[in-house]
């Protein structure tokens, strides 16, 4: 079977070669290499690509707003990548991500060899979600909370991330509909603390407001908040508010039997332990899949002590039946 035609779509350099290689080495066809500083939407569609893979720099983010278009066509397949790591990876990890990308590029959302005399996948991460869209759009109104109810309740979703992390989180964004009704809390790791870079390409991928955390803060339903280095969660006068920490937050503060933690590609192992002890509060302790997540190393340890793994949609789902907009 001919690999998917695509386009990168990257600024010459370390990370646009790797990413050129790795394409090929994933089985896909290589239509074009363009330099978004320099092309428009139409040199981008004259190639008729079926993916386009955007290697993410400061001069590529600054590009970005005129492609707008296709970044929402619904026939085209959008991949990220940041230029950093890409350009770091070599030998393991280079043949590891060209698995990956042969799997988001098949649809089968699996970045294991498929085992022999296996049958072929059902439509993979797309089918999924439009299962998901479909399950999302016949949920039962809630009634309004009382007037007496806080405004914000101590419970919110965590999502920890870390290498190979971004794509898989904008993949469970987009899956959560505007007005969710926790707030949710970002820790991706980024290497040159680019937080605000962050915050943009999130914002293409979900409707959700994202925005960059500053101490003092004061976490708000239905958006994402964006941890930088250096924050976590504390209780003040009137709840939760974003403070200033050392090392890496500990969600401490957080009423474990209303939150959720979800352990996404390249999470910190670290965060097991705090996941555990949400779960046993009466959280909801998820981790990625390991066969569809690039660095699993996080949540093949939650499972070895007793915890769940989830695919992403299946992890949009369960949040979705928790906390019902």
């Amino acid at each position: 079977m001919t690999g998917r035609k695509v386009v990168v779509l990257a600024k010459a350099g370390a990370a646009c070669d790797r990413t050129v290689t790795a394409v090929r080495q994933s089985g896909a066809e290589l239509l074009a290499t363009l330099d978004p500083a320099s092309v428009a939407e139409a040199d981008v569609r004259a190639s008729a690509p079926e993916a386009l893979l955007v290697v993410l720099d400061a001069a590529t983010e600054a590009a970005l707003g005129k492609f707008d278009d296709l970044f929402a066509d619904p026939t085209l397949e959008v991949l990220f990548d940041d230029a950093e790591v890409a350009a770091k990876r070599t030998g393991w990890e280079e043949a590891r991500w060209a698995r990956h990308l042969k799997a988001k590029l098949s649809g089968s959302g699996n970045v294991l060899p498929e085992p022999v005399g296996s049958a072929a996948g059902d439509g993979g991460f797309e089918a999924e979600m439009q299962a998901l869209t479909l399950a999302v759009a016949t949920l039962p109104s809630e009634p309004m909370p009382s007037r007496h109810a806080p405004k914000l309740a101590d419970g919110c979703v965590v999502i920890v991330a870390g290498v190979g992390g971004p794509d898989a989180v904008r993949q469970l964004l987009g899956a959560l509909p505007a007005g969710f009704p926790r707030a949710l809390l970002l820790r991706q790791r980024i290497e040159g603390a680019q937080y605000d870079r962050l915050v943009r390409q999130m914002q293409r991928a979900t409707p959700l407001p994202v925005v960059l955390v500053q101490p003092g803060d004061v976490p708000q339903h239905g958006t994402v908040h964006v941890l930088p280095d250096g924050v976590d969660v504390e209780t003040g006068e009137a709840g939760l508010v974003f403070a200033a920490a050392n090392g890496e937050p500990r969600f401490a503060a957080l009423r474990q039997s209303d939150s959720a933690m979800l352990l996404l590609s390249g999470a910190d192992p670290a965060m097991v332990d705090v996941a555990l002890t949400l779960s046993l509060a009466g959280g909801l302790a998820l981790g990625q899949a390991p066969e569809n997540c690039f660095d699993s190393t996080a949540t093949q340890a939650l499972v070895a002590r007793g915890g769940d793994s989830r695919s992403l949609t299946i992890m949009a789902r369960q949040l979705l039946e928790r906390w019902s907009p």
